[in-house]
């Protein structure tokens, strides 16, 4: 029946809720109200939709969680009190048991929550900013040996497609990144994977980010 490929989940973050002192607080700080739905439309095909509404407190401004651009996390400064509701949405389908296809991509819309300043620009409560980012993601589960795991993504960084106090990301960054888990024993992995940036901070004139990563798991 529907009803038993659909689920649902309900959250409220708080980071400083047992700080009572001023932008703090359980309801008077930083806060993330999440609500989710999942639906597995087949043994194959899955979907997923999020949505979060937040608020960051002048001063612990993230809009986008510290990834992407600086401008897609502050958008209107890191002093300037914002609001935002993220809108999420996420694929997967697995077109054979060795041959997995996903993707997801997100939406927020910022808004200042009060007048204020960044880095010059007047700011008005209630302008808004338009944040954007997507991901596609290729995963081989038993390539090479049995239990490995080759893993692709190919994504964007948050970034800001439109603001009302007119500062915008003007190029776009590329997020590729490729891993290999080898399965060495039932209890050891080794982990190696390579990520590129380019353009980074969504300008061209920035240098490539390359970064080399090799981990060792161990699972008992």
């Amino acid at each position: 029946m529907f009803w038993n490929k659909l689920s649902s989940s309900v959250g409220y973050l708080a980071p400083n809720a047992s700080d009572p002192s001023d932008k703090n607080g359980l309801f008077n700080g930083s806060y993330a109200a999440i609500g989710q739905l999942s639906f597995d439309l087949s043994d194959r095909v899955g979907l997923g939709l999020t949505y979060v509404r937040a608020y960051y407190p002048g001063g612990q401004v993230v809009v986008s969680g510290e990834t992407g651009s600086e401008l897609a996390n502050v958008p209107f400064g890191e002093d300037t009190a914002t609001s935002a509701d993220h809108f999420g949405v996420s694929t997967r389908f697995r077109i054979s048991p060795a041959f997995t296809l996903s993707g997801w991509a997100g939406l927020t819309i910022a808004q200042s929550e009060v007048d204020g300043f960044n880095d010059g620009t007047p700011v008005s409560r209630g302008d808004d900013a338009t944040i954007f980012n997507w991901a596609v993601t290729l995963a081989l589960p038993d390539f090479g040996s049995e239990g490995s795991l080759l893993g692709f993504i190919v994504g964007q960084p948050p970034k800001v497609t439109d603001n009302d106090i007119g500062l915008e990301d003007g190029d776009t960054s590329w997020h590729l990144e490729a891993q290999y888990r080898y399965q060495l024993t039932d209890n050891i992995a080794l982990n190696p994977g390579l990520l590129v940036i380019l353009n980074p901070e969504h300008n061209n004139n920035n240098d490539t980010i390359w970064v080399g990563t090799l981990r060792t798991i161990f699972e008992f």
